[in-house]
Parts: C-alpha cells; structure tokens; sequence
C-alpha cells in the first residue's frame, strides 16, 4: 500500500500515483501572527484572479475533496469569503436524490461554473469515487461506470473552457479523532458531529484503498490531484490559496517571497477568537499557546 499522507517538496510527484503534493516551506509551523498576515496578502491575490477570470470569461471549478474532519468547509469559506459572490460561491454535496443517484455527472454538469465565474465545490462528483462506496451508498456497478467515465467526461469540459482545480485535503487519524473531540465537547459547532462521522471513521482503511485508486486512475494531465495536508488547517489554508493562485496568468500576479511573506510587528498585541470566545490583547507566548486549538479550527 502506497503511504501518499506524507510531506514532500512543493509540486513533487508522488510513488506511483499522479496526484501532486503542494507544500511551501515557508508555510512550515508558521506562526499565527505571520498566518493573518500571510493570509491577507494571498486573499488580495485572490480577488485580483477573480477580476481577471471576470474579464477574460474563465471558467474555473475548484473541488475540496478529503476525509470527514479534514477541513473542506474552513478551506472552502477561506476561498471565498472576500470574494464578489456575484461571480463566487460554495456548491455543497447535499443528501442527493435517487435521480440525482442515476444520472450522477449529468447532475454536476448542470453545476459547472458559467462564464467569468469561480465555484467552489465542498465535495463533488467524486464522492462516487470515495464515501459512495466505501459506505455502501452506490452499487458497485455505479462505482465502476463511474470511475470509467469521469476523466473523459472532465476531459470534455477542459474542451468546452472549464479549468479544473482538484484539492485533496489530508488529514491523519489522530487530527480528525481529535477534531470529533472537540466538536462534540463545543457548544458551537456541535452540529457538525453526526454518529455516522463515526461509522466513516471506522473504515480508515477502505477509504484510503479508494481513496488510492482515485488517485491512480483520476489525476491526469489536463485535472491532476492535488494533496494538500491539512493536520494543520492554518498552514493548509495558505496552501490551498497559494496552489490555485499558481495555476494561472493573471493580471496583478505576483507571488514572490519577498512580497508574500511579510512578518507582522513582533510587539503588536492581538485579539484571537477560539470557538467562539473573544481573547483580547494577547502577545505572541499567549497566542502560542492557543495555537495548539488554532491550528484545528
């Protein structure tokens, strides 16, 4: 079994898959003082890529694939959240329909993003690829039609002008077993736990075989995989942000380290919210310690 949870340089390519790993250096145990500032300047890239994908009618997927707890949501609202909805927005996997079921990349392609815009998807298609069957909720028969079809299907919307950016995020067990924690222990977010998050958790290994597989056989040239680890979700956010932002020419582009990373005043003091409680006034020691939670929520 190939172990593909394992961190390599920006952009290898990883043993005998062709999925892609995405992880700036600079981005390594970054601090949250540094986090914030980072951030900033990746989300005003963000909306120059926008203006540019308005101006020049590029159409541009963005899939959040990964593992109950990995982060698809945070990634997907970290996207998006400056971003002009009129041109953006998060498309989430509903409890799909029996039609829906039947006529499943039929149904995603009425959800392909138009002209000038830049959807996010917080899980796709391929969840035919992954919590489908690895839960029994499709026939093997739909897993396989499935499997067969999806690259030539994808390789036509290339054609028709669609720009496809597949992230997966990737979580270790311990991470997600501890992210249940805490969202069970929240007053907050205590929805997002649900028993069959259990049910999924317990079968680790099958999700990773098609997990693997997806990998194998869906990462081409004109869609590859991109894995970005999300242990964690800070440094995962400026990952994510960084790899769509290199995946085109825009207008405004520049993502040298010298204007990327700009360390913040090292004195400043700073208010930080964790699970909906407001810190004041905490200096970067304080702040540390609360990065033990930072990094999860």
């Amino acid at each position: 079994m190939v172990a593909y949870d394992v961190k390599l340089e920006n952009n290898n390519i990883l043993p005998e898959t062709r999925a892609i790993s995405h992880d700036v250096p600079a981005f390594r145990g970054i601090e949250y003082l540094e986090y914030r500032a980072e951030l900033r300047v990746l989300r005003r890239q963000l909306l120059a890529l926008q203006e540019w994908v308005v101006d020049t009618d590029q159409r541009v997927a963005i899939v959040l694939e990964g593992r109950d707890a990995a982060g698809k949501g945070n990634i997907a609202s970290a996207i998006t959240h400056y971003l002009n909805p009129r041109t953006s927005g998060i498309i989430t996997q509903g409890i799909p329909t029996p039609q829906e079921m039947r006529n499943w990349l039929g149904h995603h392609y009425k959800l392909m993003p138009k002209a000038g815009e830049m959807m996010v998807f917080d899980r796709s298609w391929y969840s035919r690829a992954l919590i489908q069957p690895a839960m029994g909720y499709c026939t093997m028969r739909q897993y396989h039609y499935f499997i067969n079809k999806v690259n030539d299907w994808e390789r036509e919307l290339v054609d028709e002008g669609v720009t496809f950016i597949k992230l997966y995020l990737s979580v270790s067990r311990e991470s997600q077993d501890l992210r249940f924690r805490m969202r069970q222990d929240s007053d907050l977010q205590y929805w997002k736990y649900s028993p069959n998050d259990r049910k999924v958790a317990e079968r680790w290994q099958l999700l990773t075989y098609f997990k693997e597989r997806m990998f194998a056989v869906t990462s081409t040239d004109y869609a590859p995989w991109v894995i970005i680890e999300s242990d964690n979700k800070q440094q995962a956010r400026l990952n994510a942000i960084h790899y769509i932002l290199t995946r085109f020419e825009y207008k405004g582009k520049d993502l040298r380290p010298e204007v990327i990373y700009q360390a913040p005043d090292t004195d400043m003091l700073t208010d930080v919210v964790v699970d909906g409680v407001l810190f004041t006034g905490l200096n970067r020691d304080q702040i540390g310690i609360l990065e033990r939670i930072l990094i999860h929520e």
